[in-house]
Order: structure tokens, then C-alpha cells, then sequence
């Protein structure tokens, strides 16, 4: 399966992925996939998941889109949206639909 879909993200579960922000770069971990309720739509199967990021740097991202990438995965854009903060890091959530 491809990097876009929910196989390929679980098979890169707890690994790092770099983040481009700006000039710089941030490490973040993908702690957790989880896959939604499979629907069609318009005779199109939408099978939709969430993905969720921690990273160890304190500042906030805004939400946006950002450039990921890991070797063995590849490089590809993902929105994520800030969704929390533990003691170790903040947390991002991705929705694919």
C-alpha cells in the first residue's frame, strides 16, 4: 500500500519522521493510527483514518500543512492541527478522509 493510506502509515508506527518548518526541521513521532468507519461516497469507498504526532519541542506549530518525510516512507504533505500537550511534548492530530 501506498504512504497515503492507513497501511502505510501503521507500517511506520512509532518511527521519526522530519518536519520541515521554515529554514529548520522538527522530529516527530507517529505514536498512534487508527482507522475510522469505511463509507462510500458518490460509489467512491472512503476508508478514513486519523494519525497522531508527538513531538518533543515545546513551541506550537500552527495548523497547517507541512512537509513529512522518513526514509522508507517517502515525503509527503500533511495537515495536522495542534491537539494537546504532555510533560514530554505536544501532540498533532492528521485526519485523512
Amino acid at each position: 500500500m501506498g504512504a497515503g493510506t492507513f497501511e502505510g502509515f501503521a507500517g511506520h508506527l512509532h518511527g521519526t519522521f522530519s518536519v520541515a518548518v521554515g529554514e529548520g526541521t522538527v522530529e516527530m513521532t507517529l505514536v498512534q493510527a487508527t482507522k475510522g468507519k469505511p463509507r462510500d461516497l458518490d460509489g467512491l469507498r472512503k476508508e478514513p483514518f486519523a494519525l497522531i504526532f508527538k513531538c518533543a519541542n515545546p513551541v506550537i506549530l500552527p495548523q497547517r500543512t507541512y512537509p513529512f518525510e522518513r526514509q522508507g516512507f517517502g515525503k509527503m504533505d500533511i495537515f495536522i492541527v495542534p491537539v494537546g500537550r504532555e510533560r514530554d511534548g505536544v501532540i498533532y492530530q492528521a485526519v485523512f478522509n
